[in-house]
């Protein structure tokens, strides 16, 4: 084998570290299995139990485009060490500094400002690395990278809940803290992008273009990539706050059923993002963004008819499907059209859209509930955004084309 050839196989072994990562990182899933025990230990209630979550996710989105312009400046191994040591102090010192008179805030420092935080440095360190290596095929080797994170609830919440069981809530916050922080660590020591003009990696990019984050923001594409991000996930956010009320309430589940039903989405959650890449690696962004909406129209028409198992199962499955495909492709997009030598501080800026998402869909699907007094309604509202989802995509989906790259070829 030659020596090109042993660097386009090594090469492979980035978005395999990222995705033993993102497992680890999206412990953050299997917040639920932490909440009820937190309340019985420390006389919570379910509004309490829920702040450290929402503080979590708000660092998460705050602090990825801080973590792009510390890639730029500290290179990905030391921005993602650091952001790991983040996330194992969050953890661990949630269940060391945590008391019964400050419980609550002692938890919303820790684990969601310092361990958000952590999450929020690291998480786009190897989505940047393995699109800077892989290139060519950059849709998969992102969509494989973030695929743990929307499989870890699989590992993550048996594990907790088995430790837990074990040790008590706030030992296991501590251990499984010091283990995150060994791990991420570790892992982050071979995170490197590759070097020198001649690489087998860079050779192949001809991307054509290269946008700072101040000239993307003047672009109807980053408005239009945003918007639609927006919109897909805020579809998925939905699907994943109703699913298993839904299933006991409406398909009348038992509630163990109602669990392993969600356990299965969870499933399609993970596969959408590598399907999701190596679609947008073979047609295009702009048409995989458009079947994602397609998708996303068609589970929802089928979800306000789905009273019976198959139909419910059916279209859970592909809104969940779908919400994981748009974390595959948002960052393909971003590195497509704005060019891979900013992409980390890029992608950064556009996933503020994910917390978007994250704030309006569940927030909306409660709203709409409450005032209508069926769910059915909510998914009406997915489908109206799965259309407008779709004429974004179609209209502002394209390289921009600024005086240094004219002429340059789209997807």
């Amino acid at each position: 084998m030659t020596s090109e050839g042993k660097i386009s196989g090594r090469r492979w072994a980035y978005p395999a570290i990222g995705l033993l990562m993102n497992i680890i990182l999206g412990t953050i899933y299997s917040w639920s299995v932490f909440r009820k025990p937190l309340e019985n230990a420390l006389g919570w209630n379910s509004l309490d139990s829920s702040l450290p979550f929402t503080v979590f996710l708000l660092m998460f989105a705050i602090l990825m485009p801080i973590s792009g312009k510390l890639m730029e400046r500290l290179g990905p191994r030391n921005t993602a060490i650091l952001g790991g040591v983040l996330v194992g102090l969050g953890w661990a010192l949630g269940g060391l500094l945590t008391s019964s008179q400050l419980s609550l805030p002692m938890m919303v420092l820790t684990y969601g400002v310092i361990g958000g935080s952590g999450v929020g440095m690291v998480y786009g360190v190897p989505i940047a690395v393995s699109s800077r290596w892989i290139p060519e095929r950059k849709g998969l080797a992102v969509g494989l990278t973030v695929m743990g994170f929307g499989l870890s609830p699989l590992i993550t919440a048996p594990l907790a809940k088995s430790m837990i069981d074990a040790t008590g809530v706030l030992n296991t916050f501590t251990y499984l803290g010091l283990t995150f922080l060994a791990a991420l660590v570790l892992l982050s020591i071979p995170l490197r992008f590759p070097e020198g003009p001649g690489s087998s990696a860079q050779a192949k990019t001809g991307e054509g273009i290269s946008l700072a984050p101040r000239e993307i923001v003047k672009t109807a594409t980053f408005y239009g990539i945003w918007l639609a991000y927006v919109l897909g996930t805020m579809g998925g956010f939905i699907a994943i706050s109703l699913a298993a009320k839904y299933g006991e309430e409406v398909v009348a589940l038992d509630s163990a059923t109602a669990a392993l039903a969600t356990s299965l989405f969870a499933v399609f959650n993970g596969i959408g993002r590598p399907t999701f890449g190596s679609i947008c690696d073979r047609i295009g962004v702009k048409k995989g963004a458009v079947i994602s909406f397609l998708l996303i129209l068609i589970a929802s028409l089928t979800a306000t008819q789905s009273t019976t198992l198959v139909p419910y199962l059916a279209s859970f499955a592909i809104l969940w499907f779908t919400f994981g495909g748009w974390l595959a492709i948002a960052p393909t997009a971003t590195s497509s059209f704005f060019g891979l030598k900013h992409q980390s501080v890029n992608y950064g800026i556009v996933f503020t859209a994910y917390g978007a998402g994250a704030l309006i869909g569940p927030s909306l699907a409660g709203y709409i509930y409450q005032s209508t007094g069926t769910y059915y309604s909510a998914f009406l509202v997915t489908a109206a955004i799965s259309v407008f989802g779709m004429i974004i995509a179609a209209l502002t989906f394209r390289k921009p084309k600024p005086a240094s790259s004219a002429g340059a070829p789209s997807p």
